[in-house]
């Protein structure tokens, strides 16, 4: 039931992306058929002719400290889970976008 729960976010967190971009009358947005691959949105931008693509991430926080192997205790509650880019993503020059 959880990752049913994480995938409704997550299509949710994209939808809001979506909107947001479609905003702004000089930028097309698309998004892949499927919802597969790299990319979750692509962007056009029909003043300047550039594409752009984005990976959507929904905003996680921590919920408890970390303690290291050395024993070493960090403060991390509350703080933002930060997610890489993927070695595809980097080549692919994808933004990152977090969606509340």
């Amino acid at each position: 039931m959880a990752r049913r729960k994480k995938a409704i976010t997550g299509l949710i967190s994209e939808m809001k992306v979506q909107i947001e971009l479609a905003k702004d009358p000089n930028i097309l947005v698309f998004i892949p058929l499927g919802g597969l691959g790299p990319v979750d949105i692509v962007t056009l931008n029909m003043a300047t002719g550039e594409y752009t693509g984005y990976d959507v991430k929904s905003k996680n926080y921590r919920k408890s400290d970390y303690t290291a192997k050395d024993g070493y205790k960090r403060k991390r509650v509350g703080s933002l889970i930060s997610r890489g880019r993927t070695k595809e993503q980097i080549k692919l020059k994808v933004k990152i976008i977090y969606a509340k």
